[in-house]
């Protein structure tokens, strides 16, 4: 606490004191991520699933930040729920609907808060749903293992949540490589047609024509701030989350 004086009178300032965090990754993606944790928080380590997330001292850390590999997450944000700390994990949580069930209900058992990344909500764009539906997402990107279900059909699941019925789905198109994803499917009367190609020179996130690349602020940044100042919804976020694997689980299990 400062004290600041004014013609005299002394005057009480509040200074927001920056939490302490920890950092798992340091990808390409955690390099993005750093420098905007940083600004809202103390970065006491980084660590990678090679040099041991495990030797750090943990009792003043208030949240860790998971930037690793999908197929890395379940483990290491699992043993620091079960050290009682609060897990910011970047998404896919896991690449299985069940093992992300697990995790959610581990947090509540441990009392700790869990976020998965759900940046695209704090664009605050208003999307207009039609009969016809028409989602696209053009960038270059380097290939990796994870599909692009994961990599970008995630975001658009969880935004369009409330006019998807996973009960009463009928795919009727389905085809990925490493480069191109496509799927139209069809539910509550509605089609929705998604197209992602990671090998274009364009640079494009449309729902509907509304370009999701263009906002005020940087939503990366709101999310962190309000991540870490537990201004979140966690049962959204629980909800949407969920919901995102399970139908990125249903249609893999429908074509492989």
């Amino acid at each position: 606490m400062e004290y600041f004086c004014w013609f005299g009178t002394k005057i009480k300032l509040s200074i927001m004191t920056k939490k302490n965090v920890g950092v798992v990754g340091n990808g390409k993606w955690a390099k993005i991520m750093l420098p905007k944790i940083a600004k809202f928080a103390n970065i006491k380590f980084i660590a990678n699933t090679k040099t041991g997330y495990k030797k750090f001292h943990l009792s003043k850390i208030s949240w860790i930040f998971i930037l690793t590999n999908n197929k890395t997450h379940f483990k290491i944000v699992e043993y620091f729920i079960k050290k009682k700390k609060n897990v910011f994990c970047e998404k896919p949580l896991t690449n299985n609907f069940l093992r992300s069930v697990k995790l959610f209900e581990l947090s509540k058992r441990k009392k700790t808060r869990l976020y998965v990344n759900d940046v695209e909500f704090f664009k605050k764009k208003k999307i207009s749903i039609k009969k016809n539906n028409l989602i696209i997402r053009e960038k270059k990107s380097e290939i990796n293992d994870d599909s692009l279900l994961h990599r970008f059909a995630y975001h658009d699941f969880y935004l369009l949540k409330k006019y998807i019925d996973i009960k009463d789905i009928k795919v009727k198109k389905y085809r990925e490589n490493k480069e191109y994803l496509l799927i139209i499917f069809l539910t509550n009367d509605k089609t929705f047609k998604f197209i992602y190609n990671i090998k274009s020179k364009l640079k494009k996130h449309q729902i509907n024509n509304v370009d999701m690349m263009k906002y005020d602020k940087d939503p990366l940044e709101i999310m962190i701030k309000h991540v870490l100042n537990n201004k979140t919804n966690l049962n959204r976020n629980f909800s949407n989350s969920l919901f995102s694997s399970k139908l990125i689980s249903k249609i893999n299990k429908k074509f492989y």
